[in-house]
């Protein structure tokens, strides 16, 4: 459900301040499985689960993969909104 994913997303959120970032990707990825199967691999908010999985990974070092979420995140943008 759209709700599960959303709390996954704040403990996400709340675990990634905390300097959880294995946690914090472990909960963004439960929201990006929910969020894909509910809306499908291009809306919004699995644009904004890409989002957040780049961040974590930027955080834990790992930039090629934190650019390839944020290149996801765009790509998704750009179709969505232009």
């Amino acid at each position: 459900h759209p709700d599960t994913a959303t709390c996954y997303l704040c403990i996400g959120a709340v675990m990634h301040v905390m300097g959880n970032n294995v946690g914090a990707l472990e909960m963004h990825n439960k929201a990006l499985a929910i969020r894909e199967k509910v809306h499908g691999k291009e809306h919004p908010d699995t644009a904004t689960s890409y989002s957040n999985i780049g961040s974590v990974m930027a955080d834990m070092g790992n930039n090629v993969g934190a650019l390839k979420m944020h290149n996801k995140d765009l790509a998704i943008c750009e179709k969505v909104h232009g």
